[in-house]
């Protein structure tokens, strides 16, 4: 054959193959040089996303207390500031506010209020003599502010009996060396607190307030009586060491109620316990555990001997012009006392939430 024909059968024979490959979508066999290189595909993109803002867990606290609050428990709220911050308000109470001495009030048919517009003394009346919750802050203010301040709401000095000092600061000791050296008055504080102002005198606090002698030891859950009037003491650590609150009986007109005085204010510093303080975990547990025994008591007000801080200030200058047949504006009922501590205890979770996470403990 032709070398051209056999070319032109060649050509004839590649086309057919061709055709048949395209008809079956078959590519015809490649040599591995004319072979073309795979097309790999590309993975997907990922479009970093920006993350979301981290919650804010003190703001949040911050934001509920304010809820709670409302229109009409505003004043803890300076408690929900840093504690620095809210420290630097109540020092600039201390030095303006204790100098301006309040009108000795009568609360209750028992139940009064001698002291200034910082620190304070509630005096329960009782049937074998006075009770007195703190004692300011030296034996100056003993002698300027409460012997004048008893005399004249027709109470006696001497009748003083005993002296619960809710904790170891010189502004609610003060004056009770004096008391007990000069009216024979029992001093109590929670054993945690006798230690602490015995041991730590020149402490922020509690210098340099004479000491009184070492007396009685509160407990917790301790029912104080005298005469016919029963008060529960409970300890509430955090602000110090030992601090210690109340449910005190009251008369109005003669009918019973139950008052929550709770004797704490400032926050401290630090979460865990020191020799000055209880720590801010000890706080929280505190408040919860005081809020709960309120509640079961059925408690119809609140008291704080710092007037400014629950609204005993406004409800005190309220008693002073309360006419027969007003209602007693501490009588503020059982969910508002409770409603209280529910924004002490925002408070006090926003002081937590700002400090760093809680150590975790090693497991076994």
């Amino acid at each position: 054959m032709a070398a051209g024909s056999k070319r032109t059968n060649v050509l004839k024979y590649s086309l057919g193959m061709c055709l048949f490959s395209a008809l079956t979508q078959c590519a015809p066999a490649a040599s591995h040089a004319d072979a073309p290189t795979p097309k790999t595909t590309p993975p997907p993109t990922v479009v970093a996303t920006a993350k979301p803002p981290a919650v804010d867990a003190a703001a949040l606290h911050v934001a509920k207390a304010e809820q709670l609050a409302g229109s009409d428990l505003t004043q803890p709220l300076v408690l929900c500031k840093t504690v620095e911050e809210a420290k630097d308000v109540i020092l600039a109470k201390a030095k303006g506010d204790g100098k301006i001495v309040v009108t000795p009030t009568k609360l209750f048919d028992n139940l009064f209020f001698v002291g200034n517009q910082f620190v304070g003394v509630f005096v329960l009346k009782t049937s074998a003599g006075l009770v007195l919750f703190d004692s300011l802050t030296s034996t100056d203010d003993i002698r300027t502010v409460l012997e004048p301040g008893l005399k004249q709401l027709g109470l006696a000095p001497k009748d003083i009996r005993q002296v619960m000092v809710t904790h170891g600061h010189f502004d609610h000791f003060g004056g009770a060396a004096y008391l007990q050296k000069t009216y024979g008055a029992h001093i109590l504080l929670s054993a945690a607190d006798w230690k602490f102002i015995e041991q730590q005198k020149q402490a922020p606090g509690v210098g340099p307030a004479e000491i009184p002698k070492h007396d009685l030891e509160v407990t917790d859950g301790q029912v104080l009586t005298v005469g016919d009037t029963s008060v529960t003491l409970y300890l509430t650590p955090g602000h110090t060491p030992g601090t210690v609150s109340a449910i005190i009986p009251a008369l109005d007109r003669g009918k019973p109620y139950k008052l929550a005085l709770f004797g704490s204010v400032l926050f401290p510093a630090t979460r865990e316990p020191s020799p000055t303080n209880g720590g801010l975990e000890l706080y929280q547990r505190s408040i919860e555990h005081f809020d709960q025994v309120s509640q079961a008591a059925h408690v119809d007000g609140i008291l704080n001997t710092h007037t400014f801080i629950d609204g005993t200030a406004e409800r005190l200058a309220e008693a002073r012009t309360r006419t027969p047949g007003q209602p007693n504006p501490f009588l503020i009922g059982t969910a508002n006392a409770h409603r209280y501590h529910e924004i002490l205890g925002e408070c006090v979770a926003a002081a937590l939430a700002r400090l760093e996470p809680a150590p975790k403990q090693a497991s076994n």
